[in-house]
């Protein structure tokens, strides 16, 4: 693992693996980088570059009482791009991770990325008239009971495998979940449908078939939004693709990048 300390003296913990093109693996919220067991060695034996980071607060990065908002997550993805002299990465993110990849776009565009991969993630977690996919059904009067029932929602469906499982014991760090609840409410109320409209970039939108928080069907309807948009539902899957089965998010992930 390296290190890197961010403009606001965060030290974030990193890993970097493989040559080609760059992909950085951002995992969500109250995840770490084990999420990506299952895709780091597939990914750097296509020819890629593997790039994992914990978000601040997440992982082995430091835990601050500040900037604790996507505004900030974005910044700090920023900052590793630059500290890694990174040219044009692949982004993709599950979850927040995908947030994330939304706040950074915000803020800097998307001159310097390739593509962009978002996972069971919507552009925005609360419904309204134009948007029938909030988080349980919820909109903005009903955002504080969904958002405190997420930290005891099963988020998998199908069986995760052994050797995933020890990879995230073995690196298992706590996570302060009321220290960080005011940026899970951050997250909660952000709406990046302007940002998805303005991409000029690959967005490949993924969704998991039986995933607790949403419809798969905000895929496709994400897609729709996007210029160069692409959708895929992995059936029978819930809110992790990429641990609940592995071999079929990878197949779709590498197909969807060497054809960039």
């Amino acid at each position: 693992m390296a290190k890197f300390t961010t403009t606001d003296d965060v030290t974030i913990d990193y890993k970097m693996q493989g040559q080609g093109q760059s992909v950085i693996l951002i995992a969500g919220y109250s995840g770490n980088q084990a999420t990506w067991t299952a895709q780091t060695d597939v990914l750097v034996a296509s020819g890629l570059q593997v790039i994992t980071y914990d978000r601040r607060n997440h992982g082995k990065s430091d835990t601050v009482n500040y900037g604790m908002r996507l505004s900030r997550h974005g910044k700090d993805l920023a900052e590793l791009i630059s500290a890694l002299q990174l040219k044009k990465p692949v982004l993709l993110g599950h979850s927040m991770g995908a947030s994330t990849i939304w706040a950074y776009l915000s803020l800097y565009g998307d001159n310097n990325v390739r593509a962009v991969i978002t996972e069971d993630q919507v552009p925005t977690m609360l419904r309204d008239d134009n948007w029938p996919f909030g988080i349980f059904n919820a909109d903005i009067s009903t955002v504080l009971p969904a958002i405190e029932k997420l930290p005891h929602t099963k988020l998998t469906c199908l069986k995760i495998s052994t050797e995933i499982k020890g990879a995230l014991s073995q690196a298992y760090q706590p996570f302060d979940f009321q220290l960080n609840a005011p940026l899970l409410l951050n997250s909660a109320i952000q709406d990046w449908r302007d940002v998805v409209i303005r991409e000029q970039v690959p967005h490949l939108f993924l969704a998991g078939g039986e995933s607790p928080l949403w419809s798969a069907d905000h895929a496709k309807f994400a897609s729709k939004m996007a210029l160069y948009g692409q959708y895929h539902v992995f059936d029978g899957v819930g809110h992790i693709p990429h641990i609940e089965a592995p071999d079929d998010f990878n197949q779709i992930i590498l197909n969807f990048i060497h054809t960039l």
